[in-house]
């Protein structure tokens, strides 16, 4: 991986928050992320760097009857015996080092363990598919009851940069979703539409040139996710923040939801630093104070 830490006047390196980090190794979706990558960067004035594996990369044209020199071998040596002594830990690992500091961080769909990169990079990320988008598709925003103003803001920018519409896909709550019959269920629908209108007001503002269009999810979360990638620009989604022992119970359907979307991904981390644990993300109180716990998402 490259290092794109720059020092500052006393000497210690700071993040560059204007890159955007495109990881396209040999295979099929290379052209696909970084198209995607320089296309994002052209929207917003960012530089990209790509990320390269060296163990994925085929290397250099050498003639086959020409021996390699001592400095070779030893170098291969060398780097043999620190692989083995040096852990630099697996490719999701390593990704999601790299992510920190970048303002995107942009991966194949076919990347072995993408669910656990978005679930543990530092960063937002975008998750690409090897077929290209619909071209004149909407921004697809998967809005949850704690659904950040970060997930949100990011829609909004991303369909004001490409001119397109923003589709709100409104997810149920399950524990507001205890209907009987056919009139319960349609009030409620019409009860979520008007929270999802009043909670987007401020960004309609701020967005005059984008049109919103809301709509409730009526069927699983996921189906209903990947459904609205059929004929979408992008879909964005906030990250959930549970631990990995909630995420064993109830696993976030973004997971899933990036390995079979037809359009880009890009996932919003909650604020604060990723969490690897077992438990939820949560803040910290000092004793004998009240406050909101674990924030999630999808």
């Amino acid at each position: 991986m490259i290092d794109s830490s720059v020092p500052d006047e006393g000497g210690s390196p700071t993040p560059d928050p204007g890159i955007v980090r495109a990881f396209a190794p040999p295979g099929p979706g290379r052209h696909a992320v970084v198209a995607w990558a320089r296309r994002h960067a052209r929207r917003t004035g960012a530089r990209i760097e790509l990320l390269v594996d060296p163990d994925l990369e085929p290397p250099p044209d050498r003639p086959t009857d020409a021996p390699a020199g001592p400095i070779a071998l030893v170098g291969a040596l060398l780097g043999h015996v620190w692989g083995l002594v040096v852990d630099p830990g697996s490719l999701t690992e390593r990704l999601g080092r790299a992510s920190a500091g970048a303002r995107l961080l942009v991966v194949p769909q076919s990347l072995p363990e993408v669910d656990v990169l978005v679930a543990t990079a530092y960063e937002p990320v975008t998750v690409v598919p090897t077929d290209p988008p619909h071209p004149h598709g909407a921004v697809v925003l998967a809005l949850a009851h704690r659904t950040t103003e970060e997930t949100i803001g990011a829609a909004f920018d991303a369909a004001e940069q490409r001119g397109a519409p923003v589709h709100v896909l409104r997810l149920r709550d399950p524990a507001r979703w205890t209907v009987v019959t056919t009139e319960d269920a349609a009030a409620r629908a019409d009860e979520e539409r008007r929270d999802c209108t009043d909670r987007l007001s401020a960004w309609r503002i701020t967005h005059p040139s984008v049109p919103v269009e809301v709509r409730v999810g009526d069927g699983d979360v996921t189906v209903e996710l990947i459904g609205s990638t059929c004929e979408a620009r992008l879909l964005v989604v906030g990250r959930s923040a549970r631990g990995r022992l909630l995420g064993t119970v109830t696993p976030s359907p973004v997971a899933r939801t990036v390995r079979r979307a037809r359009c880009p991904v890009l996932v919003i981390p909650p604020p604060g630093p990723p969490r690897r644990s077992w438990w939820s993300r949560a803040r910290t109180l000092p004793l004998g104070t009240s406050g909101p716990g674990a924030r999630d998402e999808v």
